[in-house]
C-alpha cells in the first residue's frame, strides 16, 4: 500500500512536469508561516506525544496555469516533546524542505483563485538530532504533501500536511505528521 501511494505521488508530479512544460507563464514567489510537528511513534515506550509551534519560510516556482508544478525549496524549525527511556525529549530539528507538487486551480475569479497542490517533499536534516543514546535520526526522509491555497491578486495563502513516508529514527519508528499556514507573496 505505502509503495502504491508513493508510486502514485511520484506519477502525478511527473505528470504535472511533463504536461506544465510547454506552459509559459511562470510565477516566482516567497512565504513565510508556522507548522505544527506531531511525530507519531511507533515504539510503545514513548509518552506523552505533544507537537510543539515552529516556523517555517520557503521559495516556489509555479509553472503553469490550471493544472501546474510547484516545486519549492524551504527551511524549517520542527519543535516536538516526549518522553523516552523516563526523560522528557525537547529535540529541535532544523531542515531543509524540498517540496515537488503538482497543483490544479479549482476557481479563477479576476485576481481571486482557489487551488489544491499535491506531491513528494523531500527532507535534510541540517543538524544531528541525538535525543538519546538509543535515538538516532536520519539525516533524508520522504513526505507527501497535500495543501490547499488562495490568491488575491499578489498574495498568497496556504495550508499544508505532510504525511512521513519513512521512519526518521528506527528505534523509536517515528514518522513526521506537519500542518502549517504560510502566508507570501508572488512576482
Amino acid at each position: 500500500m505505502k509503495t502504491t501511494i508513493k508510486a502514485a505521488l511520484v506519477a502525478l508530479t511527473l505528470l504535472g512536469v511533463t504536461g506544465t512544460l510547454k506552459a509559459q507563464e511562470v510565477t516566482y514567489g516567497i512565504q513565510i508561516g508556522s507548522n505544527y510537528h506531531m511525530t507519531s511513534f511507533g515504539n510503545k515506550s514513548v509518552k506523552d506525544n505533544n507537537g510543539k509551534v515552529g516556523v517555517s519560510v520557503a521559495a516556489f516556482a509555479r509553472i503553469g496555469d490550471r493544472i501546474f508544478f510547484q516545486p519549492g525549496i524551504g527551511a524549517s524549525l520542527l519543535r516536538k516533546e516526549y518522553t523516552f527511556e523516563n526523560t522528557q525529549k525537547t529535540p529541535k530539528f532544523y531542515q531543509i524542505n524540498l517540496p515537488l507538487q503538482v497543483g490544479y486551480t479549482f476557481l479563477q475569479n479576476g485576481d481571486f483563485s482557489l487551488r489544491g497542490l499535491l506531491g513528494p517533499q523531500l527532507n535534510y536534516d541540517l543538524k544531528t538530532v541525538k535525543s538519546s543514546a538509543a535515538t538516532d535520526y536520519k539525516k533524508f526522509s520522504l513526505d507527501g504533501r497535500a495543501g490547499i491555497g488562495i490568491d488575491v491578486s499578489c498574495f498568497t495563502v496556504d495550508a499544508y500536511y505532510s504525511h512521513g513516508f519513512t521512519s526518521v529514527d528506527k528505534t523509536l519508528d517515528a514518522k513526521n505528521k506537519t500542518v502549517g499556514i504560510m502566508v507570501g507573496y508572488k512576482f
